[in-house]
């Protein structure tokens, strides 16, 4: 996580200038008088006295010899927080004696803005009904098998391949009536288990 500073700069801007800079053996003398910025706004800039101009950091990039979005490019920790979960750590869950069962597909579910899931249901098995708090939306995709899917008093028979999205404060349940066993991606939106 980064730190900011008053003034709303991201630490690790400025630290990245210094070090392309000493990386490529510039001075500030010399990064001034390539990119026309002052050589006391490149020091306040690389101490985080100042923040400087996008157009100020257009410069500095351009001369280490770098695009903007490229000097910016390695401030994004976006890709640092992709989880990646082996099968043998998920967390299976088993509800009704087994012939139900749910994996959790990710991990600090609570934490995230979806809860992805996994539902297996045994030939002739069924959830509990379920009535989530209003705003609570579920999607359902299935991945193997047939199952029947009651909102409210309306039934929605679907097939592998179907897909099924609703507002998850209905009540809800969902069973496999068929021989085979049922396997159902599901993902409900806020987090909620």
């Amino acid at each position: 996580m980064k730190s900011y500073l008053l003034d709303g700069e991201p630490h690790g801007n400025r630290k990245k200038i210094r070090e392309l800079r000493k990386a490529k053996k510039v001075t500030l003398v010399e990064l001034s008088q390539i990119t026309g910025v002052a050589q006391a706004t490149l020091s306040r800039i690389e101490t985080g006295i100042m923040r400087g101009t996008v157009e100020s950091h257009e410069k500095i990039a351009r001369s280490l010899g770098l695009t903007l979005a490229e000097f910016y490019g390695s401030l994004d920790d976006r890709v640092d927080k992709v989880i990646h979960l082996e099968e043998s750590k998920r967390s299976p869950i088993t509800v009704r004696s087994g012939k139900v069962r749910c994996e959790l597909l990710t991990h600090e579910a609570m934490k995230k803005k979806i809860t992805p899931l996994l539902l297996t249901l045994e030939p002739k098995a069924e959830t509990d009904v379920e009535k989530l708090e209003l705003g609570v939306e579920k999607f359902y995709f299935i991945l193997e098998g047939e199952v029947t899917v009651k909102i409210e008093k309306k039934e929605f028979v679907l097939k592998e391949g179907e897909t099924l999205y609703f507002d998850a404060s209905l009540s809800h349940q969902i069973g496999n009536r068929g021989a085979k066993k049922a396997r159902v991606f599901y993902a409900v939106s806020p987090p909620t288990l």
